[in-house]
Order: structure tokens, then C-alpha cells, then sequence
């Protein structure tokens, strides 16, 4: 019938959960002033490394923690590192640093809703709200209204994702080894491993996570180290090829699905890479590859052996493409 809503199980849980994160969302602006520091529930402290952490190398976002393993990102509140909180960009069209705009926002949440059909290992995007549901001191009131530089309207928003860890691969490299190793543990403890297990638990884990993406349809074109987390969850959706979704630019993402696939599993390879130096371990390239690859096979093997490229890097051979 027009107009009946359907409820289903999946719709009513995903209420449920919603509506258990908005118990914490009485959120004011905090000292009514930092814009790169809003949106915190009432009660906590921005300072307090136990409630909250801020991505040194994702500057506007921010993570509320709700329990050891369960972390709430808010992404879109504005710079959180230096000294111009917002910046809007010459060069792209349609990018302002520290907001994010709706259209973007509704994407990842589309995005995400289509991984929850293949596994619940992956972040789930909850929910976004536009800036303008929000009670803003007036100095603020001009973001209801802001502009791209192409005078497209914004309409920024914050995202809510629930991840299991908030620090990301690339945040590593401003920490002491103190801190690093800290990290490391509150990892391992979440996987029930040792300590000097978990560089190759977590390439396992990130090759499992990147072959069902592209068993089922989804490429990542911007892997990088830094939208990774330690528990080699995969965050921040928006340009994340997915089926009968376009992409932000209006492309369907089906152009070179099989060179672009290779090029991720190597940006992937070199975000391990990336992770081994920090934390001083030791680790060929090929030895990271190689682990990578047995582990992606299990789930997508059909790929790799019609990949007579990853055959040629498993050979150990030096080469170009």
C-alpha cells in the first residue's frame, strides 16, 4: 500500500541501535568557541584521552568512546589540529577541509549499508545530521548556508560510524614506542593474540576484509595508511566503488575493475609496510605479500589465479608492470 511503512527485523535493529546511540547525543558546543572541538556529549571531557581521541592525521574527526572495544567517530566538526578550523579549497571544486556535506555523508551510509549484506565485520555508519538541526552559537550560523567554491550548497553534517578502534595506522608515527606498544596490547587483547603475533594476525585480517570487498563487488581507489585502523578496519566510505552505486562524481566505478583491484591489494601491502616500520619490526615486502595473498585466496581465489601479475610479485621477481 502507498504510503505503509514495512518493518522489518533489520529496520527495527537498526532503530534500536540508533536510538541507544542518541541517549549519549545531548551535544552542545564545547566553550562555545572551538569549532574544530564541537559536537561531545554532555559530561565529557575533550581532554580526556579515556572518553574521547582525536585522529592527528584525519583532522576532523573525532572518536567518543562507549566501551573498551566500541567507538563512536564523529566526523565533519572542523579541524581539530592547527590554526584554520575550516578552509575552503581553491583548487577542488567541492571540497571544504574539516566539513562534510550531506551528499558525501548519505553516500557512506549507503555504502555501508551494502557492506552489512556481506559481513558485520566492517564499521557501521549509524546515522548523520546536518548542521543546521543544531542549536549553534550565532557566530556559527553562517555554516547553515556555506558554500563550495563552485556555489554548490554544502549543507554540512556530522557522520556517526561505529568502529572498534580509533586510532588509525598513520597516527602511529607521532607517538613514543611507549604509546605504540599500548595500542599494540589493547589490539591484541580485542584478538586473544600475543603481542608478537599481530602484524601478521592484521595482515591476515586486512586481506580477509579487502578480498570480500572484491568478491562482492566494492573497490577502494584510496587505501591509504590513514584510513586504516589498528584493528584493520577500513573507514571512510564516501569514494569506495560499490554496486549500483555511483560514485561522487557521477561515474558508475566500472572502468578497469581488474587493474584496479591489483593496484589495492598493493596499496594495502604498503599500508602493512608502512605499520611494520613504525612499530620496528622487521618485514620484507614479499613476506607481507605473500601472507596477504594466502589469506585474500581463501575468499577470492578465482582472482588470483587469473592475476598472472600477482603470480610474477609471489615469484619474488622484481619487475614493471
Amino acid at each position: 500500500m502507498a504510503g505503509l511503512l514495512i518493518l522489518t527485523v533489520e529496520l527495527v535493529q537498526e532503530w534500536v541501535e540508533v536510538f541507544e546511540f542518541l541517549k549519549f547525543e545531548n551535544f552542545k558546543v564545547f566553550n562555545d568557541q572551538v569549532l574544530g572541538k564541537i559536537f561531545f556529549p554532555n559530561g565529557l571531557n575533550y581532554n580526556e584521552k579515556l572518553s574521547t581521541y582525536v585522529s592527528i592525521k584525519h583532522g576532523r574527526s573525532c572518536a567518543i568512546k562507549v566501551n573498551n572495544f566500541e567507538w563512536i567517530l564523529v566526523k565533519g566538526g572542523g579541524w581539530n589540529y592547527g590554526g584554520c578550523l575550516i578552509y575552503r579549497s581553491i583548487k577542488d571544486k567541492e571540497l571544504i577541509f574539516g566539513l562534510f556535506g550531506k551528499a558525501d555523508a548519505i553516500r557512506e551510509y549507503e555504502v555501508s549499508k551494502k557492506f552489512l549484506k556481506i559481513t558485520n565485520e566492517f564499521p557501521k555508519v549509524l546515522y548523520y545530521k546536518l548542521f543546521s538541526d543544531y542549536k549553534l552559537p550565532s557566530q556559527y550560523d553562517f555554516l547553515k548556508t556555506i558554500k563550495y567554491t563552485d556555489l554548490k550548497q554544502v549543507d554540512p553534517c556530522l557522520l556517526y560510524t561505529r568502529v572498534k578502534s580509533p586510532f588509525r595506522i598513520a597516527d602511529l608515527q607521532f607517538y613514543s614506542d611507549s604509546i605504540k606498544n599500548e595500542i599494540i596490547k589493547i589490539s591484541c587483547e580485542f584478538w586473544n593474540i600475543n603481542t608478537n603475533d599481530y602484524l601478521e594476525y592484521f595482515c591476515k585480517k586486512l586481506a580477509n576484509h579487502i578480498s570480500l570487498m572484491h568478491k562482492n563487488g566494492f573497490i577502494n581507489d584510496s587505501l591509504e595508511y590513514s584510513n586504516i585502523t589498528m584493528l584493520a578496519e577500513i573507514v571512510d566510505y564516501e569514494w569506495i566503488t560499490a554496486p549500483d552505486l555511483p560514485l561522487p562524481d557521477g561515474n558508475s566505478g566500472d572502468m578497469y575493475i581488474y587493474e584496479r583491484k591489483e593496484k589495492e591489494i598493493l596499496y594495502a601491502v604498503e599500508a602493512i609496510l608502512f605499520l611494520s616500520a613504525l612499530i620496528h619490526i622487521k618485514y620484507d615486502f614479499f613476506d607481507i605479500y605473500e601472507t596477504f595473498i594466502s589469506e585474500y585466496r581463501k575468499t577470492n581465489s578465482d582472482y588470483v589465479v587469473l592475476n598472472k601479475n600477482i603470480e610474477k610479485i609471489l615469484k619474488r621477481t622484481r619487475f614493471v608492470f
